[in-house]
């Protein structure tokens, strides 16, 4: 399958038709390449459902003693670093890009690799890696008495009282960048985020993808065309004849 290439002119090979189009729309077929905010906002949702639920697993897990905080709170922020990074690098999409049928790829249409997946989460990566130390700090400088004897809710409201004053607007400082990712989107023709510009990548449809990144290697697409190849009743048959031309095993007599 040849992939979709875009030259520096704006021209690109539509993966539904074949023809040569520009700008966001094929002319011959009508199909947008560009992902927008419909097909991002299904794609951060479900996205935002699988990272959620990680969060109340990481909350009632790490509540149990001071080690077992501070052991959950790296585990987590690895986790939500990897979740972004690993499956971008890897596959060009999250779960939640397969579930929307988009992926990301260079400008060119070329495969994105592990720096540009690092680059479009670095912003993000550089304000929990903050928060996170913070976070780390204050509960190794907190009295393990209040930490033992505190509920989680006033645990954490005990913490926020402990963090440097500068931290409560780096959560302030991600919700806006997070919103104005779609802001900026909407300003330009190939509907890049900030982390799109960084990154140095772009987003689009490809209707011929596989919503299931693993079956586009060729390995796994050769070995399911196998197993189809195989039936049931060929299976049967093949088992039939190996018995039957299978010399029989010669009994031994009791003496």
């Amino acid at each position: 399958m040849e992939r979709v290439r875009f030259t520096e002119d704006g021209h690109w090979n539509c993966p539904k038709c074949g023809a040569q189009a520009s700008g966001k729309k094929c002319n011959n077929c009508k199909f947008l390449i560009y992902a927008g905010f419909l097909p991002r906002a299904v794609s951060g949702l479900a996205d935002s459902g699988i990272i959620k639920g990680a969060v109340w697993l990481f909350l009632f897990l790490r509540c149990n003693s001071l080690v077992s905080y501070i052991v959950i709170t790296l585990i987590g922020f690895l986790f939500f670093r990897l979740y972004n990074i690993l499956f971008v690098a890897l596959w060009g999409q999250t779960p939640g890009k397969m579930l929307a049928r988009i992926h990301i790829v260079q400008t060119d249409g070329s495969l994105v690799g592990w720096w540009h997946a690092i680059l479009r989460n670095s912003v993000e990566t550089i304000i929990v890696s903050v928060m996170t130390f913070f976070e780390i700090y204050v509960v190794l400088h907190m009295p393990h008495e209040d930490f033992a004897r505190t509920m989680m809710a006033q645990r954490e409201e005990l913490m926020q009282k402990m963090m440097p004053a500068f931290t409560h607007y780096l959560g302030f400082t991600m919700m806006v960048y997070a919103y104005s990712e779609y802001v900026v989107m909407w300003f330009n023709k190939r509907k890049r985020a900030i982390h799109d510009f960084i990154g140095g990548t772009i987003i689009i449809h490809d209707p011929r993808e596989d919503m299931l990144p693993w079956r586009r290697f060729k390995v796994m697409r050769d070995i399911e065309d196998k197993i189809e190849e195989i039936s049931f009743e060929d299976f049967l048959d093949k088992h039939e004849h190996n018995k039957i031309s299978d010399p029989a095993e010669p009994r031994v007599k009791n003496l």
